[in-house]
C-alpha cells in the first residue's frame, strides 16, 4: 500500500464483486474484468456496450448508486460503488425480449402493432408505454447542490488545443479586466484530444503543460457545460454559460462565449457495428484497460493511420488495417488494405468479414475522422452544415471564428479544422473574442 491507499478498490455490477483500479471508469473498470454488454437496446433489446468511450454515444447508460441512467464512461469507480444494467428483465444476459429479433423478423412496427382491434390496439399501447423508456426513477430524491453565480467578459468552453491557443490570444487584451477570461475544461487536466498523442500535427504533453502554465485567464477543471443560452435576464451580459462541477452547478453570466469542444467519434454503417466490441478507435486509445490483444482497425485516411499506430504503441497486435477509401497518407509500417466491413460476428464481437474472408480479433477499431460537437452552438442560433470532407456539421465562422451570433466564437474541430489548424483557428478566434 502506498500513501496514497492502495491502487485495487472494488464495486459491484448486478450484485456481482468486481475488482477495478483507482482512477478507471466504471467502463473501464468492467471492460477490464471482461463484461461486455452493458445495457440492452430500447425496442428489440438487443445487447450493448460503450461505444465512444467519451460520453458522446450512450450506449453504456447504467443504473449507478440509485441514480438511472448514467455514462458508465464518464462516472469514476469508488470503493463500494452498487452498478446496475437497465432495460434488461430477468438480467442483461438472459433478457426475454431480445426474442423480439424472432418474433418479428421484418422489424417490429409498434406504431401500427394489433391496431386492427380497439382493444388489442389498447393493449400493445400500453406493452409500449411500459417497455418505453429507459431506467427507473431513483432510489431516493437527490440532494439540494451548491450553486453559484458569477461574471466574465470571455468564457472558452474546452481547453484543447484550439481551446488553449484562443485562451492565450486572448489573454493579453484581457488580462486587465475584472473576471477577464475564464476556461471551461470537463477533464481532470487540459490538453484534450491532443493528450491522446495520435495526431502528430498537435502539441504533446509538454507544450501543452506549457501553455497551461502560460495563461493569464483562469482554468477551471471538471467542470462540464451542459448548458448555452443567450441572456434575456436584467442581469448584464449577453450568454449564460450552466456548468456543472463536482458537488455543485456554476452559472457564468457572460459577454462573450468561444467554444472549442473538438468532435465525436462516429460509427460504420456495416452489420454488427452496433454489438458490444466495436469501439472508436480514440475511445480504446484513451482507455486505461485493454479489451483483448488482437485488433481491426477500420477507418480512413490520416485518421485510420494516426489510430492504428497509436493503438499499436498501446499494446495492441493488428490483426488487419482496413480503409475505405483509396486515400491514406504513406504507411509502409501498417498492414493496410482497401476494402469495406460487411459484419461484425460474435457477441462480443470476435470476427470481422471484410469481403469474402473472415479476419478472427478480440475486438473491432472504428478510426474516422471524429463529427463536429456543433450542438452547444447550434442551440443558440449558430449556423452549421454538412461538410462531406469534414463527415458532419461543423459550425459555420469567419476567418475570425465568428458565428451568425454576435457574442459566440467557435475554434478547432468543431468549427471543421483539425490538427495544426485548430491551433490557428484558436488564435485567430482568441484575438478575435478578446478585442470584442
Amino acid at each position: 500500500m502506498d500513501r496514497d491507499g492502495p491502487q485495487t478498490i472494488r464495486i459491484s455490477l448486478d450484485g456481482q464483486a468486481i475488482d477495478a483500479q483507482r482512477g478507471d471508469t466504471v467502463a473501464a473498470a468492467l471492460l477490464r474484468a471482461g463484461i461486455t454488454t452493458f445495457t440492452r437496446s430500447i425496442k428489440y433489446h438487443r445487447p450493448r456496450g460503450p461505444f465512444c468511450l467519451q460520453g458522446s454515444c450512450g450506449q453504456c447508460l447504467m443504473r449507478i448508486d440509485g441514480a438511472p441512467s448514467l455514462l458508465a464512461c464518464r462516472v469514476l469507480a469508488e470503493e463500494g460503488m452498487i452498478c446496475q444494467r437497465q432495460n434488461a428483465p430477468l438480467g442483461a444476459e438472459k433478457d426475454i425480449f431480445r426474442a423480439a429479433d424472432f418474433l418479428f423478423p421484418e422489424g417490429l412496427d409498434h406504431h401500427h402493432l394489433m391496431t386492427g382491434s380497439r382493444l388489442l390496439g389498447r393493449v400493445a399501447l400500453e406493452v409500449a408505454r411500459r417497455l418505453a423508456g429507459l431506467g427507473e426513477l431513483p432510489d431516493k430524491p437527490r440532494a439540494p447542490v451548491e450553486a453559484e453565480l458569477r461574471k466574465a467578459r470571455l468564457v472558452i468552453v474546452g481547453a484543447g488545443p484550439a481551446g488553449l491557443a484562443a485562451a492565450r490570444a486572448a489573454g493579453d487584451a484581457l488580462r486587465a479586466a475584472e473576471g477577464g477570461v475564464l476556461l471551461l475544461e470537463r477533464e481532470p487536466r487540459p490538453g484534450g484530444g491532443a493528450l491522446l498523442a495520435i495526431d502528430p500535427a498537435l502539441p504533446d504533453r509538454d507544450q501543452i503543460a506549457q501553455m497551461a502554465l502560460a495563461l493569464q485567464g483562469e482554468v477551471m477543471l471538471d467542470s462540464e457545460c451542459v448548458g448555452l443560452y443567450a441572456n434575456d435576464t436584467a442581469l448584464p451580459g449577453n450568454a449564460l454559460v450552466a456548468v456543472r462541477q463536482r458537488g455543485r452547478l456554476l452559472l457564468l453570466i457572460a459577454e462573450r462565449v468561444l467554444v472549442a469542444v473538438g468532435g465525436a467519434s462516429q460509427p460504420l454503417p456495416f452489420a454488427g457495428v452496433d454489438r458490444p466490441g466495436v469501439h472508436a478507435a480514440r475511445g480504446l486509445v484513451a482507455l486505461p484497460a485493454m479489451v483483448g490483444e488482437r485488433l481491426v482497425v477500420v477507418g480512413e485516411g490520416k485518421e485510420l493511420v494516426d489510430c492504428a499506430r497509436a493503438l499499436r504503441r498501446k499494446g495492441y497486435l493488428l490483426e488487419r488495417v482496413i480503409a475505405l477509401g483509396k486515400s491514406w497518407p504513406a504507411a509502409a509500417d501498417l498492414p493496410i488494405e482497401e476494402n469495406q466491413p460487411r459484419r461484425a460476428l460474435g457477441n462480443p464481437v470476435r470476427a470481422l468479414q471484410v469481403g469474402d474472408s473472415r479476419i478472427h480479433c478480440d475486438a473491432v477499431a472504428i478510426a474516422m475522422n471524429p463529427a463536429p460537437l456543433h450542438e452547444l452552438a447550434s442551440s443558440v442560433g449558430a449556423h452549421a452544415r454538412w461538410v462531406a470532407e469534414v463527415g458532419g456539421f461543423p459550425i459555420q465562422v469567419d476567418g475570425e471564428g465568428r458565428t451568425s451570433v454576435p457574442w459566440l466564437f467557435a475554434a478547432g474541430r468543431c468549427a471543421g479544422l483539425g490538427g495544426s489548424a485548430a491551433l490557428n483557428s484558436g488564435e485567430a478566434a482568441g484575438r478575435a473574442a478578446g478585442r470584442g
